[in-house]
């Protein structure tokens, strides 16, 4: 049986991963949920929505080689990119626990429509699957691993990947390990194999289309999240940048057509048939996508601006979050200055 799961690392818990978790659990009743965190805080306050909950066990002993050999700046986002990576090493401590069932991991920003073929990753026949951000970056909004031995051999590799190469991301060391042998991969579709006229990369075609399961639908790894939603407003100081395409990601959104169907699916539209998207990176955090009215409305809102080109929202609780962060930077390096 399959569990799925959802990691996020350090005591601050966002409101949206707590809206995000209650949504997943009372509307995938048949699966397990686990939250997964190296904070007792934060899994008390998991713990809450109803899913099921565990602890990483001595995290720093764990993960000391890890930030040892990253030389990406702790600072930022409370040690994002250090978090990213260290996921998967928590992921392959979770599953020793479960040596024998498939996990999908799902991003703590990713939401799942309630049509996310979920059956179809419990007997899925690789070691590991997940969207490709461009032809070298993968993106673990969806990660599915087949079992312990395969989150194993994905932990060894990370290890070896991050003493190689201290710059190195979750996204380029899954890129590389969709160009290595090191495990059976397949490449979730995040684009129609028709619709290739819209890729930036047609060489990532293989890695972007592919469909070898016949999935009724698409996998958004960010590019459709990222342009439907917005880009996260914290990267502006309070601006929500809306349907900007990204010439590094292998789609370009501005030859899309994205609409809902008569069911409100969110869809690709195409003159033969429909192509339904599964889930969306909210990458812009937008918690009105955890409530059905609110989904909708924000939904028909989206899809009807996504043709107009690119927009600005102005979040003012996030602009003076922003402001009063930097100023207390500022502070604590004047005083440094002073008492050094």
């Amino acid at each position: 049986m399959l569990i799925l799961t959802v990691i996020y690392l350090g005591d601050k818990l966002p409101r949206y991963v707590l809206r995000n978790l209650a949504y997943l659990q009372s509307t995938f009743l048949e699966d397990e949920i686990y939250f997964i965190s190296d904070s007792e805080k934060s899994v008390l306050k998991a713990s809450k929505t109803g899913v099921k909950t565990w602890l990483a066990p001595d995290s720093d002993k764990q993960w000391q080689v890890v930030r040892e050999s990253l030389n990406h700046p702790m600072g930022f986002r409370d040690g994002f990119w250090f978090k990213t990576l260290a996921r998967i090493f928590v992921l392959n401590s979770f599953m020793q626990l479960h040596p024998d069932r498939p996990i999908l991991q799902v991003e703590a920003d990713v939401f799942l429509f309630p049509n996310f073929p979920i059956s179809k990753f419990r007997d899925l026949d690789v070691e590991i699957a997940f969207p490709m951000e461009s032809n070298h970056m993968g993106i673990a909004s969806l990660l599915f691993l087949h079992s312990h031995k395969a989150s194993e051999k994905l932990s060894d590799f990370t290890r070896k990947a991050i003493q190689d190469d201290g710059q190195i991301t979750d996204m380029s060391l899954l890129g590389k390990v969709a160009h290595s042998k090191i495990l059976k991969f397949l490449p979730l579709p995040t684009l129609p194999f028709r619709m290739q006229d819209a890729l930036n990369e047609p060489d990532a075609s293989h890695l972007v289309c592919d469909n070898t399961l016949g999935f009724a639908g698409v996998f958004d790894g960010i590019s459709v999240g990222q342009y439907l939603l917005g880009i996260d407003p914290r990267n502006s100081r309070g601006v929500r940048i809306l349907h900007r395409s990204q010439p590094s990601h292998a789609i370009n959104p501005d030859k899309l057509v994205i609409g809902l169907d008569d069911k409100e699916n969110l869809v690709f539209k195409n003159i033969a048939e429909n192509s339904l998207i599964y889930n969306l990176h909210n990458h812009a955090k937008d918690l009105r996508l955890y409530g059905a009215s609110s989904r909708g409305r924000l939904l028909k809102k989206r899809v009807a601006t996504s043709r107009d080109g690119e927009q600005q929202e102005f979040i003012f609780s996030i602009f003076v979050l922003a402001a009063c962060r930097a100023i207390a930077r500022r502070v604590k390096h004047g005083l440094r200055r002073i008492t050094s």
